[in-house]
């Protein structure tokens, strides 16, 4: 059994080398996240939307790209806009980029927002024949454990998805309600789309999404990197109308302004007012204006990447690989380190 064991580690490492990583991968970066950059290209010059983006929906893939008033793309520019993930620093090497192709907009004061499928998607991070050993895994992987209750992405979408999830994406904790009715559960489906606007997220078939959209406000707390395995032991939140406040395993205290429960620990908490709402497909986005955001420590935030990013990050650094998989765990608390990216907060 030992020998059939080894040769199977061996032909795994030679399919993916040092690549079989979980796919939402978490790591500890300190806010706003400074390593990655987003560049809108094909219209005159490249633009930095790098803090004005966000998923809105995973199937249909949709991005949610924040103009300002009167800089919307024309009808030429808008057939070749594409989005590249690049490296803020160093070579500054594109990292994975996905072509755009419009689908709505949505107008806001001093804001206009245009949502864009995928018409294409590229992946830099892997070589590739590490790539596409991926890409046939994770194919059979969906073949095997069919649920009528995931969501069914294409593979352009699934591909897409996972260009996204080069730019570091917070975890943090979504507060609604009050001490005696309420709730508290994580979200990493979201970005800045500047103007104290504020993107994000949620699935339709879940009830945290309901819970949003009657409630009209919200407060988002970050996470610190040593608070990880609250945010993933709180993703049955989403499936409660409501929750015990006193049975949480953690402190809260109540926000500034809303007076809404809050992690004692939080790095930072903003609390939003609902705008818009837009039901896309499988999930509903949801644009907040920020009304107060308040620091009150500094330290490594939680954050989701893909495992294609990690192993680009720590390419070459064997040791410091396998260590920063042993931190996942712990990280997830032993949960199923196989999810996709998007399960904190989906």
């Amino acid at each position: 059994m030992r020998i059939i064991e080894q040769s199977r580690t061996a032909i795994k490492r030679l399919v993916f080398g040092d690549t079989l990583l979980p796919q939402g991968f978490t790591i500890g970066v300190a806010g706003p996240q400074a390593e990655i950059t987003v560049w809108l290209h094909g219209m005159d010059a490249p633009l930095d939307v790098t803090h004005r983006h966000s998923s809105a929906c995973f199937q249909p893939f949709t991005i949610c790209v924040a103009f300002d008033e009167g800089r919307v793309p024309d009808a030429q520019d808008l057939r070749r806009l594409s989005l590249k993930f690049c490296e803020r620093e160093g070579q500054k090497r594109v990292l994975g980029e996905i072509g755009l192709r419009k689908t709505t907009a949505i107008s806001m004061d001093g804001l206009e927002l245009l949502l864009f499928e995928a018409r294409s998607s590229a992946n830099y991070c892997l070589q590739r024949r590490y790539l596409w050993a991926h890409y046939l895994l994770h194919a059979y992987s969906g073949w095997r454990s069919f649920d009528a209750s995931e969501i069914k992405m294409s593979f352009r979408e699934r591909r897409a998805s996972m260009v996204t999830f080069i730019r570091p994406h917070p975890v943090s904790l979504v507060s609604l309600g009050d001490n005696s009715c309420g709730n508290i559960f994580p979200m990493n489906i979201m970005g800045d789309l500047g103007h104290d606007r504020f993107g994000f997220a949620l699935r339709k078939a879940r009830l945290a999404s309901g819970l949003v959209e009657r409630s009209g406000r919200i407060a988002v707390s970050c996470v610190p990197l040593p608070q990880a395995p609250f945010a993933y032991q709180l993703a049955t939140n989403h499936l409660k109308e409501f929750i015990d406040w006193e049975q949480l395993p953690f402190a809260t205290r109540l926000s500034s302004l809303f007076e809404i429960p809050v992690p004692v620990f939080a790095l930072r908490v903003r609390e939003m007012e609902i705008e818009k709402i837009q039901r896309i497909g499988s999930h509903t986005f949801f644009v907040a204006r920020i009304v107060h955001n308040e620091s009150f420590s500094d330290g490594l935030e939680l954050c989701v990447i893909h495992g294609f990013y990690q192993a680009h990050r720590l390419k070459g650094r064997s040791a410091e690989l396998k260590a920063s998989v042993v931190q996942d765990s712990v990280n997830k608390q032993g949960l199923n380190c196989s999810q996709t990216p998007a399960a904190p907060g989906g």
